[in-house]
């Protein structure tokens, strides 16, 4: 089983964060005799869907109700639809703020940059 330092450093996570999911009943973590938390694998499978929910933009609350709607086939399929619209903006949106900072950086290196 895993401890709480080293599925931090697997999923690139703080083990704060692991800790405030924990205290808002978004994961039940296992603890050994000493108190340590210890990870079995369907608890890392949660956490490793937690860490995807979040890096999908998914608020508390809907990761609260993702994982409170487990095999509510329907359910995920309608969250996680309305969650890929919202990143899939969010990425248009970086894009062409990525397109906007290539044209400035070429723009300055042009005009204000000596070339031999």
């Amino acid at each position: 089983m895993l401890t709480i330092s080293s599925i931090s450093k697997k999923y690139h996570i703080s083990a704060t964060t692991i800790r405030y999911y924990e205290s808002e009943g978004l994961i039940k973590i296992q603890r050994n005799s000493l108190g340590n938390r210890t990870f079995d694998p369907k608890t890392e499978d949660v956490l490793r869907i937690l860490v995807h929910l979040h890096q999908a933009g998914l608020s508390i609350t809907e990761m609260r109700d993702y994982i409170t709607h487990l095999n509510n086939h329907d359910y995920e399929i309608a969250l996680l639809e309305e969650s890929q619209l919202r990143l899939l903006k969010k990425i248009r949106e970086l894009n062409a703020s990525l397109k906007f900072l290539d044209f400035k950086i070429d723009y300055h290196k042009k005009k204000f940059t000596s070339h031999p």
